[in-house]
Formats: C-alpha cells, structure tokens, sequence
C-alpha cells in the first residue's frame, strides 16, 4: 500500500512534527508499504495528516477527495476540553510564557477545522491513549485509534559523547512555562548544570542530547495531568536515560521511564548523576522497550484496527 505523509499545513520547516511522521513512515516501511514525506495531499492515496487546518485546507481536503482511491487518516496531538482544544483555564497558573496556548481563539477555531476535517478521514490515530474516548464523544467517529509509540529501527539518531565529553548534566527542550522554570532553577540550585530550551530543530536537539547525561520531562504546569508520549519515545529510543516528573495518567511507556513526583524530582536527578549509572542504565531501557513494544508489530495492529475494507 501507498501513504502520502502529509507536513504543509504545519509551515515550510515544520521539524516539531518530523518525530511523529519518521515514527510513521519507518513503521509503514518496515512493514513493506511505501511511505513518502509530502508538502501537499496527493489524490488517489492514503494521505497522513498531522491535525492543524485552516478553512482553506479543509476545502482542498474536499477537492482532493473526488479523486476515486482518496483516503485521510488524521493524527489527533491535542486534547478536548468542551468544545475546544487545550482549556484548562481552571488551572491557576499561567500555562507558558510568550506561548500560542495563552490563545483561546487559536484553539477553539482548531477544534471547529478539525471537526470539518475528520468528516473526510478513514480514521483519527490519537498520540495519547487517554484521548481516544473523549475524541470517540466529541466526533463520533467510528474509527479513533491509539497511536503507539513503539521501537523502531532507523528512529534513533543521536551519537553519544564519550562521558568525559558530556558537559551537561540534564537537558530539556520543549515549551519553557513558569513551573518548568521553577524546577530547572531547583536543579541548579543542586549544582546540577540543566538546560532547558525552547524546540529546536534535529541537528542542535540531537547535539544537546548527546552532551547531556540524562534527558528531563517536566509537566507543563503542576496540575499537569498527562505524560508526554513523544519524549518518552525520542529519549527512550535513543539511549538517553529520561527522568520524568510524575503525571497522574501513565502511558504504556511510563514503564520504561523513571518518574518522580515534584517534591523528589531533584533529588531524583542527582542520585542517578551522582551513581553514573545513567548510561547503562539508559541501554538496559531501551532494550526492554525494544523487545516489549515492537513498532511494526503494533502499526500492524493499528492498521488492522482502522481499515475500512472488511
């Protein structure tokens, strides 16, 4: 079979998708599909769209449609609040600083594309498993599906510093909010040398993680529900021992990871920098993840799953 991995409608240099759509496309490929990278939908194939539209992308949806052989499946990253996406105003902190989520109409009008858009679409893949019944409620799709994020060969990119040339203790690369703030500053506090930074692309992400001794997760605010599944699995992948702060939903890979509630998370961090165990302790995970989670196996599955043919 023949899928279009779609990445236009997220800009010219969309690189926060590209960990999503290479877990996709190595999955496809492995199991002997053809699976390309694409600008634009290409009618008559099996197109993978990240969610993300404007009112224009959903009128080329339709017209792309028309062409007999046409399907979409979606790939859902975001979270239903009501009628919305991402409304957790109820929580009494601000939830980032200089940050698209501080927008309410942003994502309000995200959730009305997408609600036109998976009118089109053979199924929704969600990247979190605890969204996949409140997607069910809110579309009343009869196809919505977990996304796992299994082991994969090809996924794992970065090369590892010897030890002797990692001048960074922890790193963190994602939307910088006041509560990530807070718990880095408790790490340098320990006289640990943590770096936190906005994404970047590939090349200096796979750059940091290869300075660094241990990768960090930190929740978005301290109400903060929901593990991070896709830097679960980068770090996972890529021999980089993740330290996560503890969320009150687990995910399959929380098994893989270690976590830590707030109040220990620092403490967390400097016993597994002062053991130097992180290294072996980094392959020791990724080898169990390895054999427990099988990506082809599980996009088999997937497939399986959301195929509307009988």
């Amino acid at each position: 079979m023949e899928f279009k991995l779609v990445y236009g409608n997220h800009g010219k240099d969309p690189f926060h998708i590209m960990d999503t759509l290479l877990l996709v496309k190595l999955s496809l490929e492995a199991l002997g599909h053809k699976a390309d990278l694409e600008a634009q939908m290409t009618p008559g194939k099996t197109n993978i769209l990240l969610e993300c539209f404007t009112y224009d992308f959903v009128e080329a949806m339709k017209e792309v449609a028309r062409t007999p052989g046409t399907e979409f499946i979606i790939i859902a990253t975001e979270f239903v609040t009501g009628d919305t996406f991402n409304d957790f105003s109820h929580v009494d902190e601000e939830p980032a600083l200089d940050s698209h989520y501080d927008i309410p109409q942003y994502w309000r009008k995200r959730f009305r594309t997408f609600l036109l858009a998976q009118e089109k679409a053979r199924a929704i893949w969600h990247l979190a498993d605890s969204q996949v019944e409140p997607f069910r409620q809110a579309t009343g799709h009869p196809r919505v599906a977990y996304l796992p994020h299994g082991y994969v060969e090809g996924f794992a990119r970065v090369r590892h510093k010897p030890a002797e040339h990692k001048d960074i203790d922890a790193i963190f690369t994602g939307t910088l909010t006041r509560h990530r703030h807070t718990l880095i500053r408790e790490l340098e506090q320990r006289g640990i040398r943590a770096v936190a930074t906005k994404p970047v692309n590939f090349v200096q992400r796979e750059d940091l993680v290869a300075r660094a001794k241990i990768g960090l997760n930190i929740r978005q605010t301290g109400r903060w529900r929901y593990p991070s599944n896709s830097r679960y699995h980068f770090h996972l992948s890529n021999d980089s021992l993740l330290i996560s702060e503890q969320c009150e939903v687990k995910c399959d890979l929380s098994p893989y990871i270690i976590e830590a509630d707030t109040g220990r998370f620092a403490d967390c961090c400097a016993e597994w920098l002062t053991d130097n165990a992180w290294a072996s302790e980094a392959r020791i995970r990724r080898e169990q993840f390895m054999s427990g989670m099988p990506m082809p196996t599980l996009m088999a599955q997937l497939l399986d799953a959301t195929n509307t043919q009988p």
